[in-house]
């Protein structure tokens, strides 16, 4: 029997702790004078791909999500003390704009600016930190590790998608809806950590749009 090997607390929601509790750090020193940004080429447009096996079709789109040139996605933490809504751009290669609960987070290459009270404060950009944003799945999952089964058919946002389940030993439940493309529309993360169940909702949109830009704050 295919398993879904047992996580720890989810990347991104402890990406969101983290942005959290640096905001609450002291005020900031000011920002370096800002930069340009040259845009660099765009990455060929996904083409059509067939079905799959349901944990081969997880695993490759989290791979052409992490070959795209850009993309916008949203999240939405469920379970906790208080709800959390979060959005991020990314555009490659190492640049991302993190839309927290405590304002915009720019992170370029190795560098982190936090921006609150006014001024920008330089942190180094801890390593993974936006690893579950691009590829939801534990590192280094295979099919061959994977529960997973095919729901068929359905629309998220307007958008025909295939809908699959991951299972977990532990009893977390792993969701993704797969467009046509073979990219993921949205990913659900159900488990429980700490004695509380919680879910995570990302939606993914604006693939390699050539207007998202992120400027150096």
């Amino acid at each position: 029997m295919r398993r879904l090997p047992a996580p720890s607390l989810p990347g991104c929601l402890l990406a969101c702790l983290l942005l959290a509790a640096c905001d609450r750090a002291p005020a900031p020193a000011p920002a370096a004078a800002p930069s340009g940004q040259a845009s660099p080429a765009l990455a060929a447009p996904p083409t059509p791909v067939p079905a799959a096996d349901p944990a081969q079709a997880v695993l490759d789109a989290g791979q052409r999500l992490t070959a795209l040139h850009s993309f916008h996605a949203e999240l939405d933490v469920l379970g906790a003390e208080q709800p959390v809504h979060s959005a991020m751009d990314f555009v490659a290669p190492d640049r991302v704009r993190l839309q927290t609960p405590a304002g915009t987070q720019t992170i370029i290459g190795d560098t982190m600016f936090l921006q609150a009270q006014g001024a920008i404060r330089q942190l180094p950009t801890p390593p993974g930190l936006m690893d579950q944003w691009r590829s939801p799945l534990p590192e280094g999952a295979d099919a061959s590790a994977l529960q997973a089964e095919d729901l068929g058919r359905q629309t998220v946002d307007g958008v025909d998608t295939h809908h699959y389940r991951l299972r977990g030993a532990t009893g977390e439940r792993l969701e993704y809806w797969v467009d046509d493309q073979g990219l993921p529309r949205q990913v659900v993360r159900n488990g429980s950590a700490n004695g509380r169940s919680y879910q995570l909702r990302l939606r993914y949109s604006r693939f390699n749009d050539p207007t998202l830009r992120i400027e150096r704050p």
